[in-house]
């Protein structure tokens, strides 16, 4: 596992040092809107009059893990910040959303590190089993997280011919993206993803169906 620094971190004036034999929680955040990145939330702290980003450590929908305030007191849940460590997510977990297979993995692993030391924690939690809020919301997964199960990252399907292995729905969008050069294959076929696939089909529809 590798913790980053926040690119160009923003930190006012001087932080105060966790007492890690203090600590006996760790609280689990979502940012409450689906794209925000970790400069984005650092800049809403600072601007709401933050000495720096809010959390003790950040994860991306990637799987990036960010070093916030670290071990120094963070400012992420209202009477607890001097004996916990807060965690905050990418992700809008409010609503019906799947998390990626690396930030699941990633929020293991810094779960995993903080434990490791801060012996004296006891309680892993969303921000709302600390405090009368819906954070880290509905769809966030919790309770497999705290589980420590990791998750197997799905192999992505690649597609280079337009055959048998290519879904029926996509074959007459692709075969008409291939005839007018909007796709071009190499010597080791067309290398489409599900994702192209989806595109390239919109393109075909939007074009040659309209009307």
């Amino acid at each position: 596992m590798k913790i980053h620094k926040i690119p160009n971190q923003k930190i006012k004036g001087k932080l105060q040092p966790l007492n890690l034999q203090r600590v006996k929680g760790i609280v689990i955040h979502h940012m409450a809107h689906p794209t925000a990145d970790v400069k984005a939330v650092e800049s809403w702290h600072i601007n709401q009059g933050y000495s720096a980003i809010g959390y003790n450590y950040w994860v991306g929908f990637d799987g990036t893990i960010y070093e916030g305030r670290g071990l120094n007191q963070g400012a992420h849940t209202l009477g607890h910040n001097d004996t916990t460590i807060g965690i905050g997510f990418q992700g809008d977990y409010s609503k019906p959303f799947k998390m990626p297979v690396e930030q699941f993995n990633s929020g293991i692993d810094i779960i995993t590190y903080v434990r490791a030391i801060a012996p004296a924690v006891h309680k892993i939690g969303g921000h709302r089993d600390f405090m009368a809020t819906a954070c880290p919301g509905e769809y966030f997964p919790l309770a497999e997280m705290i589980s420590g199960v990791r998750r197997e990252v799905e192999e992505m399907m690649i597609y280079n011919y337009i055959d048998e292995n290519m879904p029926e729905w996509a074959r007459e969008a692709v075969q008409w993206a291939a005839d007018n050069g909007v796709v071009k294959g190499t010597g080791e076929g067309l290398g489409l993803t599900d994702q192209d696939l989806k595109y390239i089909t919109w393109l075909y529809r939007a074009i040659e169906k309209r009307g």
